[in-house]
């Protein structure tokens, strides 16, 4: 994932509401958020599936959210045979460890740089920051925001992000529906705009590459060397940009849902996926 706000605490009947762009390549095939059966512990998961190597940007089981973003470091050696960042949100969901106990003993140094949320109602505390660029720690009640730097980080599209949906979150009576959550939810998750020069961050990709990736939703087409890739031309040559949405909502009897919406060059493609985990 590319950008995770999320509100933690803020309503009564949700502990935690999520909301997810992920941003990929155009040409690295993934598959649609759907149930896993095959999972380590036999736990059975929810989540889209990165097809290249295997794992997922965001996903559910029982009473249990995990999702990642990777750290735009452009120039930063790699771990040698750095692991694919998409197994961490797997083995945790899969798992039973607290978020702070595998946050813990996440052997961060074998990957890119990262952040992962671990949320699991049931453990105390409920949801911790996993990363390789900071140490672990345990989020604050109110409404955050993770894109490719530290938590946090004041980036336009994330105090956007936060903002929009704090006002989401407050307008909740009752449970959540289309009307109430979902469609203002990817409403504001394709918000396209792009911030204005003097806010945006300096990661070291250049100031057109700063302003392509500054809005919510990231839609870059084919231009050789304005895309932040380690890999080859021809896959610079496919664009970049938001490769689906997802809607995460964890009630506090337990109940489970994920909303997931794929695009295609940013356009939607099929139709809104539903899941629910009693």
């Amino acid at each position: 994932m590319c950008l995770l706000l999320f509100a933690y605490r803020c309503h009564p009947d949700y502990p935690l509401l999520l909301i997810a762009n992920r941003d990929e390549f155009y040409v690295r095939k993934s598959a649609p958020a759907e149930p896993w059966k095959n999972g380590p512990e036999g736990r059975q998961i929810v989540a889209g599936r990165d097809l290249q190597a295997g794992g997922t940007w965001a996903g559910i089981s029982a009473r249990r959210v995990a999702a990642v973003t990777n750290i735009r470091e452009p120039g930063r050696a790699e771990p040698e045979n750095a692991l694919s960042r998409g197994e961490i949100p797997c083995k945790f969901l899969t798992g039973d460890d607290s978020p702070e106990q595998f946050a813990g003993e996440l052997e961060g140094q074998h990957y890119r740089g990262f952040n992962a949320l671990l949320f699991a109602l049931d453990k105390a505390p409920p949801l911790y920051c996993a990363g390789n660029r900071h140490k672990p720690f345990a989020f604050s009640a109110g409404v955050h925001g993770i894109s490719n730097g530290a938590p946090d980080a004041p980036w336009p599209k994330v105090e956007k992000g936060k903002a929009g949906l704090a006002q989401i979150t407050r307008q909740i009576e009752g449970p959540i529906g289309r009307e109430n959550f979902i469609e203002p939810a990817f409403n504001l998750l394709q918000d396209r705009a792009s911030a204005a020069d003097a806010e945006l961050p300096d990661t070291g990709v250049g100031l057109s590459m700063e302003r392509a990736l500054s809005p919510i939703f990231v839609q870059i087409s084919q231009r050789k060397n304005q895309l932040p890739s380690r890999q080859d031309l021809s896959d610079t040559q496919q664009g970049y940009g938001t490769r689906a949405s997802t809607l995460i909502a964890v009630h506090r009897d337990g109940q489970t849902q994920l909303w997931e919406q794929s695009f295609s060059q940013g356009n939607p493609y099929g139709p809104i996926r539903h899941f629910s985990i009693p």
